[in-house]
């Protein structure tokens, strides 16, 4: 055992009467033998100073190693060169291990200062990576490799025909084809057993994700080749930031990392969500899921299954910061790429239920500093109102709030161009506490002091809003209160178009209802990605399945009491599709595709295909059909300017795609000809070879090949031969009735 003050023999020869204080050498020289080199951590990234400089550096250090656990300045050994400069690194000792993991998770990859940010690794992870036969004592220049020229990953946007590409999962199989309107669709790549459970496209359309037991991968590129390969064990759910930068993960189960695995470290065991840099196909930082509030278990002891709120990490418009909400109590705002704390702290936000970052940076009046936005809301505490508030990041500055009473619920709702941002507050009587009505609290976020315009003439519950794309009108569902004994026949339900009124100069106008369609059962609210056209539908019923199509800039006459309105509303067609339970429009705003999916019930599966009027372009039924999703486009590199021309003199290309589709169907006739005269040429080849061996056949026979194949012609016959008509006679005989009868 080595020597240590524990166990030194006591001399009680002494003949002092005060007992002797050895703390003060315990503390320098007592071995601590069973810590070894847990304590040690290695810095690096460091400025190089001169020796007169050092102990300078030492102590402002020494201020970021206190801030997550013990150490001294004489526990911090920084090397020097042969010049009498620091070489860039230090090691440093901690209290205890636990200190030191402590201080790889939270101080590597902070910055010192503008020009250097802190590495920091423990020191037995030397021995780790470096044990014998891993690092060659000679150094060896690394092999370059020769140049080669990857595929292009947007390759599917130089198609001439601009068409679009959609991928399908049924049965087990996963594919990919352009679309054709009427016609089949082209298959462009099918594998089978491609994915698990689903697939998924990035945002801009750049990756086809599938999902693995043993993680994720993507996909591209014109041979759809893997990209990469992202190691979550059992992931199940999957989030891509706006510009397809990074990726969020997440698993029900925690993350079980094996000692020796080549991405995965220590610091992601246990953990259930890692945000991951796509380009390097790294993880950056991982988390635990958070407890969610309420009982856990029901009356009778069994555990309630509780709905994970998704995505947890909601990213900003320009994918700078990534936030995270703790319910009820604080946000936590990171940022990227180093993924460290906005300012080492979250904002505490009492009772917060729910927040929202702007999907564009925001451009308020008078603002010309850098900024983000995000929109929350926090419900009545006590005798304190129901909030809803504005943030500016980074300042953190609350730049507008708004007090609200009697809430039940809210909901928070962008525009595209973070132009609006509505909140639907669902009120409540005071003394019954059941839900009375909505409101429209709409915060004009680019108008100078933010105001708000209140739409409160709803009389039911608002149970769907939705803005139009990169416009200002909307459209929600309205349904009155729901019974109380859940029937067989679903509430009705009104459709409600709003626009803003005519307005001078270039400032929007209030907003005010155009037309209510009641009686209905609509559900859902798709707007065209282009805007304009919109489809209220009905999914996942089983009494109905109407599918509306809805245009807002019809060019026919206007009726009287909508002349001041800055919209023109028609309703186009209805269609049908019996268990439809999704929509989705294709990227351009052309076509719309309605599924119905085996993953919701085994009824029918198949989809339809309409155009943007709601016309059938083509219907088809597949057994074990599940999914069908359009591959996104990224934002056009047009000018405003340059789309407004486009539209201008959208009458004159139409002519040019219409004679373009005049010539793809005379093709398409054309090669069905030109296919009927290749089976007709197949067919007289194959007669000849026929003839000509049968001829072979009577000359070794011994019979006359010039007559007939089938046998000798008779005189008649060959009468009729030489008069240049050959008369062939078929009998048929056809049994009309049949009987049977016994004779005893």
């Amino acid at each position: 055992m080595s020597p240590s003050f524990d166990n030194l023999v006591e001399d009680h020869g002494s003949d002092s009467e005060e007992e002797l204080d050895f703390s003060d050498l315990r503390e320098n020289y007592d071995v601590r033998m069973e810590e070894g080199l847990d304590t040690f951590v290695i810095i690096d990234g460091l400025p190089k100073v001169p020796q007169e400089s050092k102990q300078k550096l030492v102590k402002f250090l020494l201020k970021k190693l206190n801030s997550v656990g013990k150490t001294k300045e004489d526990a911090i050994f920084m090397p020097l060169g042969e010049n009498n400069v620091s070489e860039g690194f230090a090691f440093v000792e901690y209290a205890t291990p636990q200190q030191a993991i402590e201080a790889t998770k939270k101080l590597h990859g902070t910055p010192l200062d503008r020009r250097h940010t802190l590495a920091v690794n423990k020191l037995t992870d030397i021995d780790r990576y470096g044990r014998e036969g891993r690092v060659d004592d000679e150094y060896h220049p690394p092999k370059l490799d020769d140049f080669t020229e990857r595929e292009h990953l947007r390759w599917w946007l130089g198609d001439p025909n601009s068409r679009d590409q959609f991928v399908m999962h049924r049965n087990e199989s996963v594919a990919v084809y352009w679309n054709k309107k009427k016609d089949n669709p082209e298959n462009v790549v099918d594998r089978l057993g491609w994915t698990e459970t689903f697939v998924q496209w990035s945002p801009l359309g750049t990756y086809l994700t599938t999902m693995h037991a043993r993680g994720v991968q993507l996909w591209g590129g014109p041979n759809w080749h893997r990209i990469h390969r992202i190691p979550h064990p059992v992931c199940n759910l999957i989030d891509f930031s706006p510009g397809e930068k990074y990726l969020t993960t997440w698993s029900f189960k925690p993350i079980e990392v094996q000692e020796d695995d080549p991405v995965l470290s220590m610091d992601e065991d246990g953990k259930n969500y890692i945000i991951w840099d796509v380009a390097t196909g790294k993880p950056l930082r991982s988390f635990q899921t958070h407890d969610l509030p309420g009982p856990t278990e029901d009356e009778n002891g069994q555990p309630i299954k509780k709905k994970i709120p998704w995505p947890a990490f909601k990213w900003s418009a320009d994918e700078k910061y990534v936030a995270r909400m703790l319910d009820g109590q604080s946000i936590s705002i990171y940022e990227l790429p180093k993924m460290v704390l906005l300012d080492k702290t979250s904002i505490k936000i009492e009772g917060i239920r729910d927040f929202e970052w702007a999907p564009a940076t925001p451009q308020r009046e008078g603002i010309k500093s850098y900024e983000q936005l995000f929109c929350f809301w926090t419900p009545e505490i006590g005798s304190n109102p129901a909030k809803v508030g504005l943030m500016s990041v980074p300042s953190k500055e609350i730049v507008r709030t708004r007090n609200l009473f009697s809430v039940t619920d809210a909901k928070l709702h962008w525009q595209s161009q973070a132009s609006y941002v509505c909140v639907k507050v669902d009120r409540h009587s005071s003394k019954s506490k059941k839900s009375m009505a909505t409101n429209l609290e709409i915060f004009r976020v680019k108008e100078k002091g933010v105001p708000v315009e209140v739409v409160d003439s709803i009389k039911d519950t608002v149970i769907n809003f939705a803005w139009e794309p990169k416009g200002d009108r909307f459209v929600l569902i309205t349904a009155a209160e729901a019974p109380l004994i859940q029937t067989a026949v679903p509430p009705k339900t009104a459709v409600s178009f709003f626009c803003p009124e005519k307005s001078k100069g270039t400032s929007v106008g209030n907003f005010k209802h155009i037309r209510t369609i009641d009686r209905k059962n609509s559900n859902t609210i798709h707007w065209s990605p282009k805007g304009r056209f919109v489809v209220v539908a009905t999914v996942l019923s089983q009494q109905s399945s109407d599918l509306d199509f809805w245009d807002l800039d019809y060019e026919g006459e206007k009726p009287e009491a909508e002349k001041d309105l800055t919209a023109n509303l028609q309703h186009m067609n209805t269609a049908d599709h019996y268990g439809v339970t999704e929509i989705e429009w294709d990227p351009t705003g052309r076509y719309v595709t309605s599924v119905a999916s085996v993953w919701k019930h085994a009824m029918e599966n198949g989809y339809h295909l309409y155009d943007f009027k709601g016309d059938l372009l083509r219907e088809e039924h597949m057994d074990k059909f599940k999914q069908l999703a359009w591959r996104p486009r990224p934002v056009t590199m047009l000018s405003r300017d340059e789309q407004k021309q486009i539209r201008k003199n959208l009458r004159e290309y139409s002519k040019d795609f219409d004679e373009q589709d005049r010539i793809e169907e005379d093709k398409e006739r054309g090669a069905v000809v030109e296919e009927r005269r290749r089976l007709l040429s197949e067919w007289l080849a194959w007669r000849e070879r026929e003839k000509e061996d049968l001829a072979e056949d009577r000359r070794e026979l011994g019979l006359d090949v010039d007559g007939d194949m089938d046998g000798e012609m008779t005189g008649e016959e060959r009468k009729v031969e030489e008069g240049g008509v050959k008369v062939v006679e078929e009998i048929v005989e056809e049994v009309l009735d049949e009987t049977e009868e016994i004779v005893a």
